[in-house]
């Protein structure tokens, strides 16, 4: 089901020291990293849960959709598939760590979904990468019909808030595409993102994503993101 790797690495310490935690009898503290295995003949399954972590989602029957986490093994990084029909690849030659990843969609009608800490106290960073098909409706019209060519200005950005049941903790803002003040940035290589601002003494972290392309019904760049290697506490 998962993978865990101890790392002791500067990282390591110095997410740690972010969190104003301290070493113990002189001995780092331990980071943990949850990586993903595909162990199921099909291409991708909606949800996951580990030891460690819950990772939801929803899937309405009625009207055959989706939105939050699914485990995914598809991956691709000819933009010239990304369409719909292949919503669930990711934009690379493969995982991070282990054989698979995990697919998150946003779907903004509905509530977002959750990872809930089960056997973990905070999270320290992760690996995030663009989808296929959200790579291509950013870089190329011709294979899209709703979302725009980014340009001067744009952003795609994953919004994780902690809480403590009800209560907000904290909230970190991941720029996985940032086309600000002249950059021209892209999360297509398992960019690391780092989670301590999250804080700790949480149970659970909602994820948004947004985008500056929105119409009259609200997001036109289709809002997926893909993850891996989620260190942790």
């Amino acid at each position: 089901m998962k993978k865990i790797v101890f790392l002791f690495t500067l990282v390591a310490f110095a997410a740690f020291v972010a969190c104003d935690n301290e070493w113990v009898n002189d001995v780092k503290p331990r980071v943990y990293v949850e990586s993903f295995e595909a162990e199921f003949d099909c291409d991708y399954r909606y949800g996951y849960e580990t030891d460690n972590f819950k990772f939801e989602h929803f899937y309405n029957e009625e009207f055959g959709y989706w939105g939050g986490f699914a485990l995914t093994k598809q991956f691709d990084g000819d933009a010239a598939n990304g369409l719909y029909e292949n919503q669930y690849a990711v934009y690379n030659e493969s995982a991070s760590h282990g054989t698979a990843a995990l697919i998150y969609y946003y779907d903004s009608y509905n509530e977002p979904c959750d990872i809930i800490l089960k056997d973990a106290t905070m999270l320290t960073s992760v690996r995030l990468n663009l989808t296929t098909y959200t790579y291509a409706s950013i870089t190329n019209e011709d294979i899209n019909t709703f979302a725009r060519v980014f340009t001067d200005g744009d952003y795609l950005k994953a919004v994780f808030t902690s809480y403590n049941g009800d209560k907000e903790v904290g909230k970190v803002e991941c720029y996985v595409v940032d086309y600000r003040e002249g950059k021209r940035l892209m999360a297509t290589r398992w960019d690391m993102f780092d989670l301590t601002a999250l804080g700790k003494d949480y149970d659970h972290v909602s994820l948004k994503i947004e985008t500056t392309d929105v119409g009259e019904w609200g997001a036109n760049t289709p809002l997926y993101l893909a993850l891996d290697e989620l260190s942790f506490l």
